[in-house]
């Protein structure tokens, strides 16, 4: 704050601008992340602002739209002083995401069956995955590599799938069970599926094609 003559001016700086965005950023997503996250916000602004008056006004921050602060995302600033605007801003942050995620260990090839050497847990920057990621190698059982990855690149359920138990056009069995009957009849087996995968099954009695999920070893429940 500083005062010429009959003029009063007031200087908001760059630091306490790049503040209050970060701590808006902040407080707009930490309530949808898991505990281990860690927000890192990069606020692109350099400029101190002044304006004529000698009371400190407030910085209100608040979103340009309802998508998620994710990555490059701008964000509407007002200087206000007594509920008027005295300046009007538009500022960008770059809002990353950083978890322990599984990465993987060294170069992985379509078709391997997976084991726990082959991952490590690392601080990885997940803004943008596509997919879910992996915090725990115990999730990883009797899966395979549906995709190749390179050496320190995340895990997503996009690489991976459940290791077929039921193989397409194996004879398999139907289960379809209630609190008070329990039936079964066979039928044919039209797609691959892991333990717990959801498949597509031609019923032999009725010819319909069902879907059920896969309970064990030529085993389908309805």
């Amino acid at each position: 704050l500083f005062c010429s003559g009959a003029f009063a001016k007031t200087v908001i700086t760059a630091a306490e601008i790049k503040n209050a965005v970060e701590e808006f950023v902040v407080s707009q997503i930490e309530t949808d992340l898991p505990l281990a996250a860690r927000v890192v916000v990069d606020v692109r602004w350099q400029n101190d602002i002044e304006v004529a008056t000698d009371i400190k006004p407030v910085i209100r921050v608040r979103k340009s739209s309802s998508r998620k602060l994710r990555g490059p995302s701008v964000v509407r600033v007002g200087i206000d002083l007594d509920g008027e605007t005295l300046r009007k801003m538009s500022i960008t942050a770059d809002v990353r995401i950083h978890m322990p995620v599984l990465v993987a260990a060294y170069n992985l090839k379509r078709g391997e069956q997976i084991e726990a050497t082959f991952f490590e847990i690392t601080n990885s920057d997940v803004t943008k995955l596509r997919g879910a990621y992996y915090t725990d190698q115990n999730e990883l059982k009797d899966l395979r590599m549906v995709r190749s990855l390179s050496a320190g690149d995340v895990l997503t359920d996009q690489h991976i799938e459940r290791i077929p138990i039921i193989k397409r056009g194996e004879f398999i069995r139907i289960l379809a069970r209630g609190d008070l009957f329990e039936v079964t009849t066979e039928g044919t087996a039209m797609q691959d599926g892991g333990k717990g995968d959801l498949i597509r099954v031609k019923n032999v009695d009725s010819g319909k094609v069902i879907r059920g999920h896969v309970i064990d070893s030529g085993l389908i429940e309805v």
